[in-house]
């Protein structure tokens, strides 16, 4: 967080990480203690990800990869796995 050392020196910082959010605590020498979380409220991590059309796996239409394969992560469909005989969810 940028803009907050008027309000002290900082004397611990805490940090917690998820698939969703970032969330990060400071407590000041004057005993306060500034929150927030990345990213905001209600924002997705990676832009996009809030579209029902986005897919983080491969260029396939929708949320999820056509022929997801579980040994390589990749979608057979769009031809990013790569195994001779993939293995498919």
């Amino acid at each position: 967080m940028s803009g907050h050392r008027e309000h002290g020196a900082v004397v611990a910082v805490w940090t917690e990480h998820s698939a969703v959010v970032h969330h990060h605590e400071e407590l000041l020498a004057d005993g306060k203690v500034l929150a927030w979380t990345e990213p905001p409220f209600g924002e997705t991590v990676h832009p996009g990800e809030d579209d029902p059309g986005y897919n983080p796996v491969c260029h396939c239409p929708g949320p999820t990869p056509r022929a997801f394969c579980s040994e390589c992560a990749g979608c057979a469909d769009c031809d990013q796995c790569r195994c001779p005989r993939p293995v498919l969810l």
